[in-house]
């Protein structure tokens, strides 16, 4: 498809959302951006088209469907498997994208087929009117509808309903470190929440938890050892990790581990990166 240089510049304007799209979709930041790209190739090679911004977001939507259903990562995958972790220590975002960012949130929409994923995530995160979702699914406005409701009533109760204040999560983060580094068991241990969980992603590539850990008990003597074996040899910094309190590990200046914290008045779960993989655009890619 053929046009102006300023069209060209308004198109790739959305190139942004688009990735924030395919990010919340895929939980990937390279498959993301392969979608995002892919899209607008397609619209290059696309002869006419009514509406370029509407063909990107359904072309970028149906790549992220597509995707999702050849994946096969669930059985393969070595492991816990978590999202690809982002810095957002830049702040800027409002709430609601921030929350949405989250890696719980992102793990909970695994819960949903990739067409309800994406037809939760247009509606929920972006604010996309139902006939327009259904535009972008090919489907009726009813049917669009419909699958939302699916999607709602399937996820229930998952998501989280309690966002701490920032500076209660920051002293709660402290804390937290402060309790890891000392090697204190029980002091970590009442930070946590009694049914919290550990998901320690290694992807195979290095060692790290094969099963999500959970229990206040075994999670603080997990933690409690993996900092103190740590902490000698990496160098740790406070950051926010998908719009949540986190830790990042630093080897030399490289990032060697990414955690994130989801925090509900208390440590609620715990995500742990360490597959070398999902770290190498840690600090590059900005998504809203």
């Amino acid at each position: 498809m053929a046009g102006t240089p300023a069209m060209s510049d308004a198109l790739q304007e959305l190139r942004p959302r688009l990735m924030s799209v395919a990010y919340r979709m895929l939980g990937s930041v390279v498959d993301a951006e392969d979608a995002v790209q892919d899209a607008f190739l397609r619209l290059h090679n696309t002869a006419e088209v009514a509406s370029p911004e509407g063909f990107l977001v359904r072309a970028t939507t149906h790549r992220c469907i597509d995707q999702l259903r050849a994946a096969k990562r669930r059985q393969t995958y070595i492991g816990p498997w978590v999202p690809e972790p982002i810095d957002t220590s830049t702040g800027g975002r409002s709430q609601a994208l921030e929350e949405s960012l989250s890696l719980g949130f992102l793990l909970m929409l695994e819960r949903l087929s990739p067409t309800e994923r994406a037809a939760f995530v247009l509606r929920t995160v972006f604010d996309y009117e139902y006939a327009e979702i259904a535009d972008v699914l090919g489907k009726s406005e009813a049917n669009a509808r419909q699958i939302v409701s699916r999607a709602k009533t399937r996820l229930g109760d998952a998501a989280p309903r309690f966002r701490p204040d920032p500076k209660e999560a920051e002293g709660l983060t402290e804390r937290f470190m402060a309790a890891c580094r000392s090697g204190d068991v029980k002091l970590v241990e009442q930070l946590l929440a009694p049914d919290v969980e550990i998901h320690s992603d290694g992807g195979g590539k290095v060692t790290a938890a094969r099963v999500v850990i959970q229990g206040a008990e075994r999670a603080a003597k997990f933690l409690a050892g993996v900092f103190h074996k740590k902490q000698p040899n990496l160098e740790m910094r406070s950051t926010m990790v998908n719009g949540e309190p986190g830790v990042v590990f630093l080897q030399e200046g490289a990032v060697a581990i990414v955690l994130s914290l989801r925090i509900e008045q208390c440590v609620k779960a715990i995500y742990i990166t360490v597959n070398p993989d999902k770290l190498t655009r840690w600090s590059l890619v900005q998504i809203d």
